[in-house]
């Protein structure tokens, strides 16, 4: 049976719109009314175009954040797609002033914080507090705005772990995903020392190797759920040492269960 993706997930606290897409490829063009905010949670890699720019190819970082002004014209398409977080609501366009200045691939601790936590919120099986919903919201916005007029930049040191030493750390582990991966595996594949390839990658992602490795597991496990596999050959096929381990890894990362998402 072919894997299908799952469904969106919506939900609104006052003026706030909040879309969480599920990874699947995908080909849009579109204007937004109100600015954007965007958080990509996956890696991902195609073409775009901004502002009637010419369209150029694509590899970004996961765990980026992004911004698009209202008015903006956005072309993106990509052969996989990367689960990702749209926000929007008409008081954005005012609290951040009128700016055409956009921005994406951010990596910021607070933002990346924040989303996942949102992410939680918004695929667990309980109604989602509009509170809580609004507290992480603000932060992301208030993150959007460090980046468009505080001069907030990314660790410089992060610019060492370039796209293409990103891809390699992929393949690396998407080849072996259901062995028992390594920092050290990760950190040969480069020809660098455990330490300065942890804190290079840490700079550039935002976390550490292990947790990138985590989630490229949960990642996978999840792109298998809407299938016909059963869960136990899901978990060794993602890496888990067993369907438990793997519950109790979605249960941390996602705030859910493995079968909450395959019924949804």
């Amino acid at each position: 049976m072919n894997a299908v993706a799952e469904p969106p997930r919506l939900a609104k606290a006052g003026p706030w719109f909040v879309e969480l897409l599920p990874k699947t490829a995908y080909e849009a063009r579109y204007t937004p009314q109100d600015a954007v905010i965007g958080f990509a949670f996956d890696g991902q890699s195609g073409s775009h175009s901004f502002g009637g720019d010419r369209t150029s190819e694509f590899r970004s970082p996961p765990d980026g954040l992004a911004y698009v002004p209202a008015g903006c014209d956005v072309y993106s398409c990509s052969a996989t797609g990367g689960e990702y977080l749209k926000i929007s609501h008409r008081g954005i366009n005012a609290g951040l002033g009128a700016t055409d200045r956009r921005f994406s691939d951010r990596i910021d601790p607070l933002a990346i914080a924040s989303a996942h936590e949102l992410r939680r919120l918004l695929l667990s099986q309980q109604p989602v507090e509009p509170l809580a919903l609004e507290r992480l919201l603000h932060v992301l916005e208030d993150r959007v705005r460090s980046f468009l007029f505080d001069g907030v930049d990314d660790d410089p040191s992060g610019t060492w772990m370039t796209s293409r030493r990103l891809r390699i750390i992929d393949e690396v582990i998407d080849e072996g995903l259901a062995e028992k991966i390594t920092v050290q595996d990760l950190a040969n594949a480069l020809n660098l020392s455990t330490g300065f390839f942890s804190r290079a990658f840490k700079a550039a992602i935002g976390k550490s190797p292990h947790d990138h490795i985590i989630d490229r597991r949960v990642a996978f496990a999840r792109s298998l759920l809407r299938g016909g596999m059963g869960l136990t050959d899901i978990a060794l096929a993602a890496g888990f040492s067993s369907h438990a381990h793997m519950t109790s890894t979605f249960r941390k990362r996602l705030g859910t269960r493995p079968v909450d998402i395959r019924s949804a």
